[in-house]
């Protein structure tokens, strides 16, 4: 079966997935907040903190990239919702990685005087496209657009692991590390390649989205061929 497929879960919920996914975003939001006036694509808590840092300061333009961009993520959220409740299909999450994989392509023709507040907040609707469609690492919720959550239960799973002599509770903490690290390395590979490449570090990422969905595809082909044979 293909990397992204395993026995006891979906592909949707593969470690490798997740991982990779996780990467992706924290590479974008780095990408958002170097390039894109400082503003992060995924991250929420952080867009409200510079909201009202620009609000306090009578920065309407900031006011508004943050505030935007709240928005598109929330709106992103809702329609994968709307998305999934119409489209009967298992391959619904393929498309749902379009919209970010498209946007990250284009965003990186746009000049850097075009206004943040029109760039920024299509970028976080696609993340939150993705954030809502793949939420699931081995049957466990986690979150590939920002890493605070996934820190947490890291941490609290490790707690239980060493401290509560839980051992039930060690493959939760290895994975929510993982994913830890890879945003961190996402956001780190970014900053890195901006050095060098700026606005256009972005294509990076539909390289890397792009090798994502066709495996993933391929995972799922398999699973369903997998799934025939054994019916038969």
């Amino acid at each position: 079966m293909g990397i992204f497929s395993d026995e006891k879960y979906r592909p949707s919920e593969s470690r490798i997935l997740a991982t990779a996914l996780t990467f992706s975003a924290g590479f974008i939001d780095a990408y958002t907040y170097i390039q894109r006036g400082h503003t992060l694509s995924a991250g929420q808590t952080g867009n409200v903190i510079f909201f009202a840092s620009a609000f306090a300061d009578h920065n309407i333009a900031g006011m508004l990239n943050r505030a935007t961009t709240f928005i598109a993520f929330t709106l992103g959220l809702l329609l994968v919702g709307l998305f999934h409740k119409y489209v009967k299909s298992n391959y619904w999450r393929v498309f749902c990685l379009f919209p970010i994989l498209f946007i990250c392509l284009g965003v990186g023709f746009v000049p850097k005087n075009v206004p943040n507040y029109y760039v920024v907040p299509v970028i976080a609707f696609g993340l939150a496209v993705q954030n809502a469609s793949f939420s699931k690492i081995e049957g466990m919720g986690y979150n590939n657009a920002f890493t605070t959550g996934n820190l947490k239960k890291s941490v609290v799973a490790w707690s239980a692991y060493f401290f509560g002599e839980d051992k039930s509770q060690h493959n939760a903490a290895v994975n929510y590390m993982f994913l830890v690290i890879a945003f961190a390395l996402g956001a780190i590979v970014s900053a890195l390649l901006q050095k060098i490449f700026v606005l256009k570090t972005i294509w990076f990422a539909v390289l890397l989205l792009g090798a994502i969905n066709i495996v993933y595809t391929i995972s799922l082909n398999k699973r369903k061929k997998l799934s025939f044979s054994k019916n038969e």
